[in-house]
């Protein structure tokens, strides 16, 4: 019972009692958390690649948050300028550092992604045995183990007195920082939905380093989504993008490829997970191998073309139940990749086959491209099934997306076209341009694809998707280097 008060009053000669009831304040009601914001466009559908040097600087920028993930938020190039996000006032001055290029700069042979005016492929056939094999990388570059590159790619460019181009960036003071944005596009891929109700529905989650703050993709833009995310991570921090719930096949699967001549990338092959397509020739402490993605393998299974067993798996960053892992305790996320140490003395090319799913036309490997991916970069795949597919453009950076098998590819790629959509069995198969020598540079390893409705043809409602890893994320996480020729 509630405590009783009395109190008594005189009033025209007669005695009252007063009986008063203290009543609990009431409580405090809490603000009403805002949704987080919806967008329905891709906002890097119509970004165009920045020139060489800005490209170079960027590169600079990067290193320089990758260095202080704490402090600086991710970096990104607005109307010609390198933008260096910081969190802290004290960390301006570092972040607006000019940064020095090369007094001789010219632009790097990264190629095309529309090999029609370029020297054509050669067949096999053609191409003398041991043309590609012979072709290996600089004996001191193959003997590189993943730390020892890790390790100089952490370095500081030196600036020399006679460097004459600068570049000034524009430092800006963020909420959220590099480490704190890449903890929520990581968590977002694997919570629950027990934990984030509705989250079964996100497809892929990426960072909007313009706006500071995570896009994830999903079918569900209902309020009551939006307000879970603004509650777990805060209502600046994310932006729901609507997508359709399509669903992403993360098993796509040139035929008879053998080892005389030496193996080909964006060949048929099968393993014990299923039928894909390889990448790449890889060398490294003197094994021929070759690199292709993780999903289509088993660490320590086995590999075959159609034709002659090729040899076994020896590292991957992906496993085959959760999908992306650290491998050999790096602390950086690899997308879907493995490296295939060929059998005995059985040897790959530095070549890879393209035109169609059938064709025994191939190209020169000359190496790879002279920076990670941008928005707005051209490109090619090539399938076992699908063939050579050129026209895509890059739309999403360092994305972590949701395959239809439940596993979580992170640290992805991904770009889109109209037209031939890539299909099963074309998984793992090389992503690239050609130069205007007609030789590929190699810019990532093919991992799954979407879109383009069940005829696998894209449209201008519905692109075709495309998800690779970065084929620095192989250099990086993998000892050893790309051969070329």
């Amino acid at each position: 019972m509630p405590p009783t008060l009395f109190r008594r009053a005189a009033l025209a000669g007669c005695l009252l009692t007063a009986t008063l009831v203290a009543v609990p304040s009431p409580a405090v009601q809490a603000e009403p958390v805002p949704p987080v914001p919806v967008i329905t466009e891709d906002p890097y559908a119509q970004v165009t690649p920045p020139d060489y040097k800005l490209s170079y600087a960027f590169k600079e920028a990067e290193r320089r948050a990758a260095e202080k993930p704490d402090v600086y938020g991710p970096p990104y190039i607005s109307y010609g300028t390198i933008v260096a996000p910081v969190t802290a006032a004290e960390a301006q001055a570092e972040a607006g550092a000019l940064i020095a290029l090369p007094p001789q700069m010219t632009p790097p042979e990264d190629g095309t992604g529309d090999p029609s005016n370029v020297p054509p492929p050669e067949e096999k056939e053609s191409v003398p045995p041991e043309a590609g094999i012979a072709a290996q990388a600089p004996a001191p570059e193959e003997q590189l183990s993943a730390a020892d590159k890790s390790a100089r790619q952490s370095l500081a460019p030196t600036a020399d007195a006679g460097d004459t181009w600068t570049v000034q960036p524009k430092v800006k003071l963020v909420k959220y920082s590099v480490n704190r944005l890449n903890a929520i596009k990581d968590e977002i891929v694997a919570i629950s939905p027990g934990v984030l109700p509705g989250v079964e529905k996100v497809s892929a989650a990426l960072i909007q380093a313009e706006q500071n703050r995570v896009i994830v993709e999903s079918s569900d833009a209902s309020e009551a989504f939006r307000v879970a995310l603004a509650t777990r991570y805060g209502a600046d921090a994310v932006v729901v993008r609507q997508v359709p719930d399509e669903g992403f096949d993360g098993a796509q699967a040139r035929w008879n490829d053998t080892s005389v001549g030496g193996f080909y990338g964006g060949a048929r092959i099968s393993t014990s997970v299923g039928s894909c397509t390889n990448a790449f020739s890889w060398r490294y402490s003197g094994y021929q191998a070759m690199i292709t993605a993780g999903h289509c393998t088993s660490l320590n299974g086995s590999v075959s073309t159609l034709s002659e067993y090729q040899g076994s798996v020896v590292k991957d960053t992906w496993n085959n139940s959760t999908g992306t892992v650290y491998i050999d305790g790096q602390s950086t996320y690899r997308g879907d990749l493995s490296l295939i140490r060929l059998s005995g003395s059985k040897k790959s090319a530095a070549r890879i086959y393209v035109g169609n799913s059938t064709s025994g036309s191939s190209r020169a490997v000359a190496g790879m491209w002279s920076r990670r991916p941008g928005y707005g970069d051209q490109y090619c795949t090539g399938g076992s099934t699908a063939g050579e597919l050129c026209g895509w453009k890059v739309n999403a950076l360092k994305i972590n997306v949701r395959y239809s098998g439940g596993q979580y590819a992170r640290n992805m790629t991904r770009g889109y076209k109209q037209g031939q959509c890539t299909r099963g069995g074309d998984s793992g198969g090389p992503v690239y341009t050609v130069n205007s020598a007609g030789k590929v540079v190699a810019k990532g390893v093919h991992s799954g694809g979407g879109g383009g409705g069940s005829d696998g043809w894209g449209g201008a409602l519905d692109p075709c998707r495309e998800y690779f890893t970065d084929v620095y994320e192989a250099y990086y996480g993998f000892p050893g280097v790309i051969a070329t020729s």
